[in-house]
């Protein structure tokens, strides 16, 4: 359903010379473990991390990342918002950290026309059952919690790194080693702030070849209809299922709930 995303014209020396302008110094580091650990704060063991907490652990990786002492994979990627697939280089540098109370992703992305990076991180709050996912942009005033932006593509939490073509990536073993930590991450709730409260959801998917994971009690949350998107993206571009793909019964039956208007 949707044209293939090669960007032909875009060459590995553009794309080497386009991330580098994030500081050389920060990307293609050496590195024996692919996640960073992450310096330990004391917390209040209540009901899980407040949000100065979760906000000092989005800037702990982010001023790791800016000194130079994280490890990011660069890539160019494919990015999905709302019903537009952006069709121009999207550069990414993506790092993952950990310690026993959190682990933390930072996405430092720009599309190549645009001359400015933006910082957004994903934590998991590993101090309460089940674990919870905050999302933030960070920004020059301050972190921002974020929520209906990224809820249609990571209802079920970070998502694996998806390169555009092989030869844009810097360090394809780093991808991967990421992206495991990624797939073994804890089935986890999405939390939305107060300002951006959980969108209507509408109809469930039920379809089985999809819900045999995204279920009530399957290993990652339930999809709906306000999923649609991205579900489209995934199964187009070879993502979802993980470890197949669709035959073509049962790519009809998913484009009949896609168009369903209830």
């Amino acid at each position: 359903m949707q044209p293939a995303l090669f960007l032909p014209e875009f060459k590995r020396e553009e794309f080497l010379a386009a991330i580098d302008t994030v500081g050389s110094e920060k990307i293609r580091k050496a590195w024996t473990h692919a996640i960073v650990a992450l310096p330990l704060r004391p917390h209040a063991h209540t009901e899980g991390l407040t949000d100065d907490e979760v906000m000092s652990y989005m800037s702990d990786a982010k001023l790791l990342f800016d000194d130079g002492r994280a490890v990011p994979v660069s890539d160019v990627g494919l990015i999905s918002t709302q019903e537009a697939v952006v069709r121009e280089p999207m550069l990414n540098h993506i790092s993952a950290f950990s310690n026993s109370a959190v682990r933390v992703y930072l996405l430092v992305q720009r599309t190549l026309s645009s001359p400015d990076w933006g910082y957004f991180a994903i934590l998991q709050d590993l101090t309460v059952h089940p674990v919870r996912d905050h999302y933030a942009k960070l920004g020059k005033r301050g972190t921002k919690f974020v929520g209906r932006s990224c809820y249609a593509c990571h209802a079920s939490g970070p998502l694996a790194i998806h390169p555009v073509r092989p030869d844009l990536v810097s360090d394809p073993v780093l991808a991967a080693a990421i992206s495991h930590q990624i797939a073994e991450q804890p089935r986890s709730q999405f939390v939305f702030p107060a300002k951006a409260p959980k969108p209507p959801t509408g109809e469930p998917l039920t379809l089985s070849f999809c819900a045999h994971c995204h279920s009530e009690d399957g290993r990652r949350d339930r999809l709906y209809q306000v999923h649609a998107h991205p579900i489209r993206v995934l199964v187009d571009f070879g993502y979802m299922p993980p470890d197949r793909h669709l035959n073509p019964e049962e790519i009809a039956q998913l484009k009949a709930w896609l168009e369903h208007k209830p």
